[in-house]
């Protein structure tokens, strides 16, 4: 039975992981997502998913937009109980189950705009009291459903719902919201409208409405609107609309407990009938603020001039990106020259307004800021625009990017505004600054970057205290400015600090991205109240003194971060952090290095020296290059060349017994033997080491007098270690050793180190005092001395 029951397991185990697999690999392409960051956020949108993925451990934020999901059930978020962000956003969503949300109670964010929901349901959100932020838009729903659907969002802070198909708003759909940060709105069809849907509405920070056809089909609707909101928001925004040529004179009208303070018009179509109803609708409000941005205005300008003003708060004005379809008949604005007066801010940006009337340049009599970036404005228009009377509380004027060229056009006309402290000529073009200029002295701010400005001597404010001269051809700076508190020449061509000039004041200075290739401390001290410097990415050269300063002995605050600050030379360095670099001593003290290294160089020569002095290390090399010299000689034609019978080495102190005993005796015998002794045979003005060298190439044998005295002789230890060359090098026996007296070899020297080897491995003769031993001795010399050079004999 067991036998029989251990392979059914088996099947059953692979069928069975079998299943699981093919589970797997059917749901794998469509709902797995592992893309986590260490925050729990888990991204897995655009990756073409059909069903909510999988994902384990605890998911703080989860991106699920621009898939495929069709359907949210109920169990495709019970998992993540700890969701605080959920983005649904550009699916194909249909449907989602009354429970699909019930355990997401932290959920604070969701986004399910730009989907297929036809039918909104309350029970989705009715477990979502901490939800702050809701975005429905771009669905399918022509209603908000039974309503209520926001009575539990008692934290909601952002609601945006609506699209294109939304007909129907009720007066308890909104029930439960009382405060909003922003509320979006798109009802481009509104067919019906309840008056009162916002009155639960207390305090909206923001209100977008995008009522495109609403205001052409059914402008009472839209008028309705706009009255129900205006009594809960401070700023009414209308978005993406086209207003009708000739509109309900009340379409605009403020209720009288309007909190209304702000209203702006984006991407809007305006006529003159439209700009004329406005401003007859808040004239008398409390609005304060107006703001019109990336619109048409399609009318000529022609608005009769505007009576009755009782209460005009109008404070800011706004104006950017507009078009005006027939500019080249419009009109002037001095119908709505009333409205000008109190403004105390006006925006004119990216009107192609290439002038300013003197006349509404007169009105603006409170205006302190007047913002005109972007511009077709040119010098020739000053004399018009800055007339007499023109913006007489001015303080800031910004006329960035226009068409300017010269400042000494420019400037003489702009000194006539006495309250101006702050003036922006940026991304204009002043590539003649040689004229002298004339500012107010009240002027404490000018920033003329991006000028194209190669020279700036004499066009200065004298007393100016903040200066931007970035992004310029600038490469020297050499003004008196005893005022100025910070400068800024970044991206210009400076090699040095702007030291030259007269700055006692400056606090700051930016100089990042020119051609430094240093900082010392000496250029910082020359600004006595020098605290904050930014230069970094500038072409340093990464010297000790820089290096040592940058990182121990700056005293100024560096504002760019430390990563700006990069070597650019030597090319071993190129590319460090200034902050990690170190250089070696030696390249930082190479004066100090060489007298060091030539101090230990000459004390290695005087200590080689006295080593060599003390082992005798001149007579090795000298030996040394002797052997060489003599292994490279013909070996034949050593043995071809022999003149003696035996080279004698002995000592000078020993010259008595070998001049009147060995000379007489082997000299005189029969036949008699050739000796070579160094006083005799040497060669006279020949070097001594040849001439050893030579002799005893040219003897068949060598004959050592050993004696104390010899192993105190330096050159009889040369003729010793020379034919211990011979001996045991070339394979030729030569040496015989002669005794004169007893030496105990712990006498002998270290440096006769190869006397003691020969004493030990050849037999040596030792000279007798007795007359009868004398002779026999002379009988083995002999003998030795006419021996062959294979060591044949009795030796």
């Amino acid at each position: 039975m067991i036998t029989m029951r251990a392979p059914s397991l088996w099947i059953l185990l692979v069928l069975c992981i079998f299943m699981h697999t093919a589970f797997l690999d059917e749901d794998a392409p469509y709902n797995v997502c592992q893309k986590c960051d260490y925050n729990n956020f888990c991204n897995c949108s655009s990756v073409k998913l059909e069903s909510i993925p999988h994902v384990l451990g605890n998911v703080f934020g989860f991106d699920l937009s621009h898939n495929n999901i069709s359907q949210i059930k109920d169990t495709d978020f019970m998992t993540y109980v700890k969701l605080k962000k959920l983005l649904l956003q550009s699916n194909q969503i249909q449907s989602i189950a009354d429970q699909a949300f019930q355990l997401n109670t932290d959920l604070e964010y969701l986004d399910l705009s730009d989907n297929l929901l036809t039918q909104l349901s309350p029970n989705w959100f009715k477990h979502l009291s901490k939800l702050q932020y809701l975005n429905i838009l771009g669905n399918d729903y022509t209603n908000l459903g039974s309503g209520r659907i926001f009575s539990n969002l008692t934290r909601l802070r952002w609601l945006e719902f609506g699209n294109p198909s939304l007909a129907l708003l009720k007066k308890d759909d909104f029930v439960g919201i009382t405060h909003l940060d922003e509320f979006v709105l798109t009802a481009d069809k509104l067919d019906s409208y309840q008056k009162g849907s916002f009155s639960s509405f207390r305090n909206i920070r923001h209100v977008v409405l995008s009522l495109h056809y609403t205001f052409l089909k059914t402008p009472v609707q839209a008028q309705q609107i706009l009255a129900d909101l205006s009594g809960s928001t401070t700023h009414l925004e209308l978005r993406d609309i086209t207003f009708p040529d000739k509109s309900d004179s009340q379409i605009f009208s403020v209720p009288a407990n309007s909190l209304l303070t702000k209203f702006t018009f984006s991407n809007t179509f305006l006529t003159d009938n439209t700009v004329l109803t406005f401003i007859n609708c808040v004239k008398n409000t409390k609005l304060s603020e107006l703001v019109v941005k990336d619109s048409v205005l399609s009318g000529t300008g022609k608005w009769p001039k505007i009576d009755n003003i009782k209460n005009n708060s109008l404070d800011s004005l706004t104006l950017n990106n507009i078009s005006i379809k027939h500019f080249y008949i419009f009109y002037d604005t001095s119908g709505v020259s009333p409205l000008l007066e109190p403004i105390k801010s006006v925006t004119l940006t990216k009107l192609n307004m290439f002038l300013m009337p003197c006349t509404v340049s007169r009105n603006l009599k409170n205006v302190e800021y007047l913002d005109l970036t972007h511009n077709l404005l040119s010098d020739g228009i000053m004399r018009e625009m800055v007339c007499l009377g023109a913006w007489p509380s001015l303080r800031y004027l910004i006329l960035r990017k226009n068409v300017l060229r010269s400042l000494g056009i420019t400037s003489p006309k702009l000194s006539t505004l006495s309250t101006l402290t702050h003036l922006d000529l940026s991304q204009n073009s002043f590539s003649d600054t040689r004229t002298s200029c004339k500012w107010s002295e009240n002027l404490q701010f000018l920033n003329l970057s991006s000028c194209d400005i190669k020279s700036i001597s004499h066009c200065v404010p004298p007393n100016v205290e903040v200066l931007d001269l970035s992004n310029n051809d600038i490469s020297s700076f050499v003004v008196n400015l005893p005022s100025l508190k910070e400068l800024n020449v970044s991206n210009n061509k400076f090699k040095s600090l702007p030291g030259e000039g007269y700055l006692p004041k400056m606090e700051v200075l930016k100089i990042s991205s020119n051609k430094l290739i240093s900082l010392t401390g000496e250029e910082i001290m020359a600004f006595k109240k020098l605290g904050f410097l930014e230069a970094g990415k500038n072409n340093y050269i990464c010297s000790c003194e820089f290096l040592l300063y940058m990182n121990h002995h700056i005293t100024v605050h560096l504002l760019d971060r430390t990563e700006n600050y990069v070597c650019d030379s030597p090319l071993t360095l190129r590319g460090m952090l200034v902050q990690n670099t170190k250089r070696s001593f030696f390249d930082c003290h190479t004066q100090l290095s060489i007298i060091l290294l030539c101090v230990g160089m000459s004390l290695a020569v005087a200590i080689i020296g006295l080593t060599c002095y003390k082992y005798h290390g001149i007579w090795y090399i000298q030996m040394t290059w002797a052997w060489l010299q003599a292994k490279r000689k013909a070996k034949k034609v050593r043995n071809n060349d022999i003149c003696y019978d035996a080279f004698v080495s002995y000592s000078e102190m020993d010259s008595e017994w070998v001049e009147t005993f060995l000379v007489r005796e082997l000299e005189s015998a029969h036949p008699p033997l050739t000796l070579c002794l160094h006083k005799r045979d040497f060669i006279p003005g020949k070097w001594i080491i040849d001439n050893i060298i030579e002799s005893i190439e040219k003897s068949r044998k060598t004959l050592f007098v050993l004696s104390q005295h010899f192993v105190q002789s330096e050159w009889c230890k040369y003729e010793l270690d020379y034919t211990h060359f011979r001996l045991f090098d070339e394979n030729n026996d030569t040496a015989i050793l002669v005794l004169l007296e007893s030496i105990p070899k712990e006498t002998i020297p270290q440096r006769f180190c190869k006397l003691r080897k020969l004493m030990n491995t050849k037999t040596y003769l030792e000279w007798p005092q007795d007359e009868v031993e004398q002779q026999v001795f002379w009988f083995n010399l002999k003998i030795a001395l006419k021996g062959n050079d294979n060591g044949s004999g009795p030796f």
